[in-house]
């Protein structure tokens, strides 16, 4: 199953988008964790851990750090807005749909498209607040309770039905799923509540208390029921996935009747992050530099800074660096602040590093640091130059004093010690990469490969067998819930 072709797209998104019921919805009680009825919060975040393999194994969840850090920025701020304890993920989708999705547990998937098609950093977070509704509400508890499934259904299933959910006749999740209790499920999950218009209202509130324009929502409603009309068929996947009425967008205006308008400026992240999802969702680069091209010759953009970025950031992509620098050169100036910004400053180091000028890469890197010390790319940007360059003890020292660790770094300390022929500690870092990313079969499996490894101390031995207990105590309580 792949998102590309829009099966897993229809399952994930689905599952939560659900029908409109005409009912009065202005006075739902905001349930949180009251409204949880059929699974336990870890039986939740199993179920979309479940799911967030299969994202990651399609192939489509884009491994962009300043994209991601920045979508979870926006995210933290809606979540402590909105008063949840639930610990969120957020990652990006590279796909051109207009669409967004929530699972289990506090994974919301936002789609390129999505960021690309904005126009406001307010309507992104709008949609954004809507799906974290979804999971404050546990909306998928309710609607398993409400269906009254029997208790032999298990969490495996469930997680495979939600993937399978809205399949096509011969997509492999459906056939899969119908020689399990999950295909019964799926069935059940088509019909469902008035979910979208609570969404709607406690996504509404999530606005005001964070701070973002709170009629970005019926705009953005507004504006893709205009296109539904206009396009039908081809309607955005937002539209059929969250099915926009006018009864919804006069709901949300109406929440605001008594709310004073206040205009919420969009931040330089967004601006710049914006242009950046339009070029990595791309299929066609060279298309997408002409464009940038015309758009800036006829001056048909909304911000010269961000849009001459879009045009550097895509010169880079297609390999034209002596260009991307020069255009690079030209948003430092339009940005016009003592300061630049850490986007700015990873794309100029980027370049010098595609130029192979590891020191001028690894020097723009590391003053950046100084300015931005929370940009995780700027770290993976030292790093990189560091590996490139072949400084390889720099480099992990550079990743041991990050901070916290992470997948990315645990993936790049991993590569440095396969060229520098440490195995036993190359097959622990990637160990703990799969951790991350709760592949913990094949955790288990890089630390068994370490512990059998020649030369290794009584010390390390003993921190391999530690770990490798942890990971194993994690897959059989794993299993013993599925079973429940």
């Amino acid at each position: 199953m792949t998102l590309r072709n829009g099966v897993l797209v229809a399952a994930l998104a689905g599952l939560l988008a659900l029908p409109v019921v005409r009912a009065d919805t202005g006075n739902l009680p905001n349930l949180g964790e009251d409204s949880r009825q059929g699974l336990t919060p870890t039986q939740e975040r199993l179920i979309g851990e479940a799911a967030m393999l299969e994202i990651r194994r399609s192939g489509d969840m884009l491994d962009d750090a300043e994209l991601t850090d920045y979508i979870n920025q926006i995210g933290r701020l809606l979540v402590e807005a909105n008063g949840s304890n639930i610990p969120f993920t957020f990652f990006i989708v590279r796909d051109g749909s207009i669409n967004a999705f929530a699972l289990p547990g506090g994974f919301v998937g936002v789609f390129t498209g999505l960021i690309a098609t904005t126009q406001h950093e307010s309507e992104l977070a709008a949609v954004m607040a809507h799906e974290i509704s979804h999971v404050t509400q546990h909306h998928l508890a309710r609607m398993i309770d409400s269906q009254r499934m029997t208790p032999w259904i298990t969490l495996a299933a469930l997680g495979l039905a939600i993937l399978a959910a809205h399949g096509g006749a011969g997509d492999i999740g459906v056939a899969a799923a119908a020689g399990t209790s999950g295909y019964l499920i799926q069935r059940q999950l088509d019909f469902t509540y008035a979910y979208e218009q609570e969404a709607d209202r406690i996504g509404m509130q999530t606005l005001l208390a964070s701070g973002f324009d709170p009629y970005a929502m019926p705009t953005f409603f507004g504006r893709m029921q205009k296109a539904n009309r206009l396009l039908e068929f081809n309607a955005p996947e937002f539209v059929r996935t969250h099915p926009v009425t006018y009864r919804r967008i006069a709901e949300a205006e109406d929440r605001l009747a008594d709310v004073r308008y206040k205009q919420v400026v969009d931040s330089a992240d967004y601006l710049y992050l914006r242009e950046r999802a339009i070029v990595l969702q791309s299929d066609d680069l060279k298309a997408t530099v002409q464009r940038y091209r015309s758009t800036l010759a006829e001056k048909r953009y909304p911000n010269l800074g961000a849009h001459l970025y879009g045009l550097a950031f895509a010169q880079a992509r297609v390999g034209d660096y002596d260009n991307a620098w020069q255009t690079l050169l030209r948003v430092r100036e339009v940005y016009g602040k003592p300061e630049s910004h850490p986007v700015l400053e990873y794309l100029a180091g980027s370049i010098r590093l595609e130029q192979q000028k590891y020191d001028d890469a690894l020097t723009l890197f590391r003053e950046a640091e100084r300015h931005f010390p929370a940009s995780r790319a700027l770290i993976y940007g030292e790093v990189d130059a560091l590996t490139r360059a072949r400084r390889y003890d720099e480099a992990l020292a550079a990743i041991q004093t990050a901070g916290v660790m992470d997948a990315a770094l645990y993936q790049r300390q991993a590569k440095i010690y396969e060229v520098t022929g440490q195995a036993q500690r190359q097959h622990m870092a990637q160990g703990e990469y799969y951790a991350f990313q709760h592949e913990y079969t094949a955790a288990i499996e890089q630390f068994q490969i370490a512990q059998r490894q020649p030369g290794a101390d009584f010390y390390q031995l003993s921190g391999i067998d530690a770990r490798l207990k942890e990971l194993q105590v994690l897959v059989a309580d794993r299993k013993e819930l599925r079973a429940q």
